[in-house]
């Protein structure tokens, strides 16, 4: 045990761990039908503080930057899939379903979170956070299903405007935190929300300088892969750095830099299949290291276990609902409709990276104690609702994906 706790004081022991345990039951995951995802939360959970603890929770904390370095790569990403030819091609039934779907979802699972006791300012940001879907699952569904098409093209679309929607949502609503918790700033409400519309807006805007400067330093044909790898994950690294340390959101500053990238460059896509490789390690310590923050023992309590269920549920419901909508206010065909929120059930990434920005945000600072612990629900609920989503949501996003195909003519 002794060995154990001296090993445990070195990143590098507890960032090896993380990877073979995580490769291990990924593929385990794999094996039996699920997907790796869910074998990294779970590895996190088996190897983290509340479990075994071959990783402490010091140690956890001390690899933030691992959080920080997967939700660069995993928000440039998102950016990058908001191409302006897509955009201006389905633009106007794109926006009206995925308002739909951010207020409707918003609507259902901030109720329903209420009604079972749980924090209104919780039941908010949930609301904001259940508006995000993951893009990763529903690519690798499309290309398993060899799609294409109409359908195709607006499910792309709407999953690329609700993340940046509830990406810059959030980062606005989170501002209000401590005065949903009681606890007075000093500035008035409209202080508060220029001040949260001014960091939207400087955020945006140090991504776009961002996007530029990694324009340049890739535009040429002829570049190696390596001097390609080096200059835009420098790029990225020095604009997250600049996020955080200025207060403002990395998730949104560096969606920025993707979509102003994509929409500059020629060689956008040579440039991701390029960064590419580097991503899946970065996105298995990203899942192995949310997994640590897993607290079994609050769900064995119940009351949690119920919030959790609520989540997944009401979201389910309000994704479906929130599509048809506003596909029949935008007059969008039925096939599309009908079968788009099912395709949104999915939820990883962009989620997880909102509930871990919480737990590292400066607002908890602001809180007291038990608020702070009331807020920190959010990472467990939605740890639960990713592992959950993760087991049955490519099965209900498959079969959305297959009607809508054959339900909607080209």
């Amino acid at each position: 045990m002794e060995i154990l706790d001296l090993l445990n004081t070195h990143p590098l022991w507890a960032v090896g761990i993380m990877l073979v345990v995580g490769y291990a039951l990924g593929k385990a995951s794999e094996r039996i039908g699920l997907p790796e995802i869910t074998g990294f939360i779970v590895a996190g959970i088996l190897i983290g503080p509340y479990a075994a603890r071959i990783l402490s929770s010091q140690m956890t904390r001390e690899l933030a930057v691992l959080t920080e370095v997967a939700l660069a790569f995993l928000a440039f990403t998102v950016g990058g899939s908001l191409r302006r030819d897509v955009i201006t091609r389905v633009g106007k039934a794109v926006f009206m379903i995925s308002a739909g779907h951010l207020i409707v979802t918003g609507a259902f699972v901030g109720v329903a979170l209420l009604a079972v006791g749980i924090h209104p300012a919780v039941a908010v940001l949930m609301g904001v956070i259940a508006g995000a879907s993951s893009p990763g699952t529903t690519v690798a569904l499309v290309q398993r299903e060899r799609a294409s098409g109409p359908f195709v093209e607006h499910l792309f679309g709407v999953i690329a405007v609700v993340n940046a929607l509830v990406i810059i949502l959030f980062g606005i609503v989170f501002q209000f935190a401590p005065i949903m918790f009681g606890v007075g700033t000093g500035d008035s409400l409209l202080v508060l929300l220029g001040m949260a519309v001014s960091d939207v807006f400087l955020a945006v805007l140090i991504g776009i300088v961002g996007g530029f400067a990694m324009h340049l330093a890739t535009r040429h044909s002829g570049q190696a892969a390596a001097r390609t790898i080096i200059l835009a994950t420098g790029l990225l690294f020095i604009g997250t750095a600049s996020g955080i340390t200025l207060g403002f959101s990395p998730l949104l500053l560096n969606m920025a830099a993707g979509a102003t990238f994509v929409n500059l460059s020629a060689r956008s896509d040579s440039v991701f299949r390029t960064l590419e490789p580097l991503t899946p390690p970065i996105y298995a310590l990203f899942f192995v290291l949310a997994g640590t923050k897993f607290q079994l023992e609050a769900f064995i309590a119940g009351p949690l276990l119920l919030s959790g269920a609520v989540y997944i549920l009401s979201r389910l419901f309000g994704a479906y609902w929130g599509v048809r909508i506003g596909a029949r206010i935008g007059r969008v065909s039925a096939g599309i409709g009908r079968n788009v929120g099912w395709c949104l059930v999915p939820q990883a990434g962009v989620a997880l990276g909102l509930v871990l920005l919480i737990e590292g945000g400066a607002v908890l600072g602001q809180l007291p104690p038990v608020a702070a612990a009331t807020l920190l629900q959010a990472v467990n609920i939605v740890l639960m609702a990713i592992f959950v989503k993760e087991i049955v949501g490519p099965v209900i996003a498959s079969a959305g994906l297959r009607r809508g195909l054959r339900d909607t003519v080209a």
